[in-house]
């Protein structure tokens, strides 16, 4: 029981590891956000990509094993969160371990919720800025009228219409 206990222990060090790399690719797209560089801006999703794989095969070694620990405890078919497997640990050595792991990777997470949630603000605020821009396109030429060559049919080519 101890060694699938310290093997959960450093599955959660290995995930908070992990999510510290996505917190840090957070932070790198704020910037590349707001400088506007999509290029750099694909490079960075690929890395989150690769690293969120990473993560999710840790996340189903963490499943199997806390179900493994589980059925060793006579809890087969409940779930076994970490606060719940700490309790049922009391007086062990790996108790405090275990409750240190599963606070330190609770901790990168929500860091990591909030840099996502800024630079989704930070996207939604862009987008916004491109239809609000787009928009005063439209009606500006509505008013004025198109300023663009005719077509072979006589109509006025738009802004964004593509010549053949």
């Amino acid at each position: 029981m101890a060694g699938m206990i310290n093997q959960l222990i450093d599955i959660l060090g290995e995930q908070a590891d992990r999510c510290g790399e996505l917190l840090g690719l957070a932070k790198e797209k704020k910037d590349v956000i707001v400088s506007n560089n999509i290029e750099e801006l694909q490079k960075i999703t690929n890395l989150e990509n690769m690293v969120i794989s990473q993560n999710n095969r840790l996340e189903r070694q963490r499943i199997s094993l806390t179900a493994d620990i589980a059925e060793v405890l006579g809890k087969r078919g409940q779930v076994m969160d970490i606060a719940a497997l700490t309790e049922c640990m009391e007086g062990q050595p790996q108790q405090e371990p275990l409750r240190e792991a599963g606070n330190r990777l609770r901790g990168v997470i929500s860091e990591l919720k909030e840099a996502n949630d800024l630079n989704n603000t930070l996207i939604q605020n862009a987008l916004d800025y491109v239809e609000y821009s787009l928009n005063v396109i439209r009606t500006s030429d509505r008013i004025s009228g198109p300023e663009y060559p005719a077509n072979d049919k006589g109509e006025a080519y738009g802004a964004f219409d593509a010549r053949k």
